[in-house]
């Protein structure tokens, strides 16, 4: 009988910690509403960073307002755009570049240390 019980306890915690290690495919905004991640097949990702607002944060005001706008254009200001792979630890994603060394162009930093986010402050959005 103990040994069924342990059975039963470690089917339940190998899946819960197998749950953790698991994210869908989709976009996801982080709590600042400014970085979006999404997330592909096959470990890979793409992340853009927008500067002071973000496309999420123009359509939540605009369901706020009370008048229906006729018009008008919103440009976004993408501070870091970057794609990659990633991996689950721990109930973190960790985000690690691909960075082309060859380029010309500067290579930003926040690229080449990566991104850590905890996997349950990132909130799935339609887009």
């Amino acid at each position: 009988m103990l040994k069924y019980t342990f059975l039963i306890g470690w089917l339940l915690i190998s899946h819960t910690i197998h749950a953790q290690e698991k994210i869908e495919n989709g976009t996801y905004i982080t709590t600042n509403k400014l970085q979006y991640i999404t997330i592909k097949d096959d470990f890979q990702f793409t992340y853009i960073l927008h500067r002071g607002y973000s496309p999420y944060m123009i359509k939540e005001q605009r369901k706020k307002e009370k008048t229906s706008r006729a018009c008008g254009v919103v440009g976004y200001i993408a501070d870091l755009y970057g794609n990659g792979t990633y991996h689950i630890l721990d109930g973190k994603l960790f985000l690690a570049f691909k960075i082309d060394y060859l380029s010309s162009r500067e290579i930003d930093k926040r690229l080449i240390e990566g991104y850590v986010f905890e996997i349950s402050q990132l909130e799935k959005i339609e887009e």
